[in-house]
């Protein structure tokens, strides 16, 4: 049992070391080296509990993502109804952004680019957090919260778009605002595009006319007698009596 905690404990810490190193360096310029460096650990030690610099590299998003995974599912349980679900996991995952930038900044703009850790179980982790996100909006279509006309990826899709754009201009740019400001406006935008309204209501028109009094014919509309095959009518001038 010491054992396996010792391991545990070890492998955190190099996995935190490599998240300083590879947000600060980039991939291709950070070494084992660098990281056992930041670690306080030596080379060797690091290749007892990794392969290589690409396998540290994609268990950051895999711990993370099974940590969140855990931490956010029984909470979904408190919130009523699916657009606060979906609020609640839009928030947490900005938040998390938000708070560890050092995370957002090897999310966004490393492992973005690349194709092999698509294959990893790493990547699966990840995919079984979204997955939370696209039962939401199933669960929100199917109680006739959200549109069902709509595919539930492509909801999901649009929202995972507008988190990854936002974070990656806030690691860029340095930007003041914080991303959780964006979460209300996400929601509303969302909500108000795939929310089920209501049909449109009967509409009813009162006129009220005075009675006609002249003594001209009142004017006909413009376009009447102008139904296709029917010609204009003439239209017949009163003659008094001599």
């Amino acid at each position: 049992m010491a054992g396996k905690k010792r391991t545990l404990v070890r492998r955190e810490q190099i996995v935190k070391a490599a998240k300083k190193v590879f947000a600060a360096k980039g991939f291709y310029e950070a070494t084992i080296s660098d990281i056992a460096r930041e670690a306080q650990l030596s080379e060797p030690t690091i290749y007892e509990y990794f392969t290589s610099k690409e396998d540290v590299l994609f268990t950051i998003p895999g711990e993370q993502s099974v940590e969140a995974r855990r931490t956010m599912e029984p909470n979904l349980n408190m919130f009523q109804g699916a657009a606060n679900k979906l609020r609640g996991i839009i928030y947490t995952l900005w938040n998390f952004y938000q708070t560890d930038q050092e995370y957002a900044a090897v999310a966004m703009l490393i492992l973005k680019q690349n194709r092999k850790f698509i294959g990893t179980e790493n990547y699966n982790a990840v995919r079984q957090y979204f997955r939370l996100m696209y039962d939401v909006i199933k669960e929100g279509q199917a109680g006739g919260e959200f549109r069902s006309d709509i595919s539930p990826f492509f909801i999901r899709s649009v929202v995972i778009g507008t988190i990854e754009h936002l974070t990656t201009r806030k690691v860029l740019y340095d930007t003041e605002n914080s991303l959780v400001e964006f979460v209300d406006p996400l929601i509303e935008v969302l909500t108000n595009g795939v929310a089920v309204r209501p049909g449109p209501a009967d509409i009813q028109v009162h006129v009220t006319m005075s009675p006609y009094s002249g003594g001209f014919a009142p004017p006909e509309p413009a376009d009447a007698g102008l139904e296709v095959g029917n010609a204009p009518k003439p239209r017949r001038e009163r003659r008094t009596g001599s």
